[in-house]
């Protein structure tokens, strides 16, 4: 197994955790479009600071630690995020219909 089919089955895991959060939790968050785009920034800003924060977490604990303590959680919050992005669209698109 190399590190691209790892990274990818991460990647998997996030989006399915960022939709159970959305799912689970529906009124945490953002609900406007302004709130839910302003979210989605700062998750694209923090995932833009992922590559040196992975980086400085695997050299201090080791891989494991940086995919379960950095990299699973940011990307979490970018799935999540792009969920609450599209809840208000939709929601603005269905009081305008």
């Amino acid at each position: 197994m190399n590190a691209q089919v790892i990274a990818n089955g991460y990647a998997l895991g996030a989006g399915l955790l960022g939709l159970w959060l959305f799912a689970r939790y529906p009124r945490f968050g953002p609900r406007t479009l302004r709130g839910t785009t302003v979210t989605l920034a700062l998750a694209f800003c923090l995932l833009s600071v992922a590559g040196p924060v992975t980086t400085a977490v695997q050299s201090a604990a080791g891989p494991l630690v940086m995919l379960l303590t950095a990299y699973l959680p940011l990307l979490t919050f970018v799935f999540w995020a792009a969920l609450r992005l599209l809840n208000a669209v939709v929601a603005v698109v269905d009081r305008g219909a």
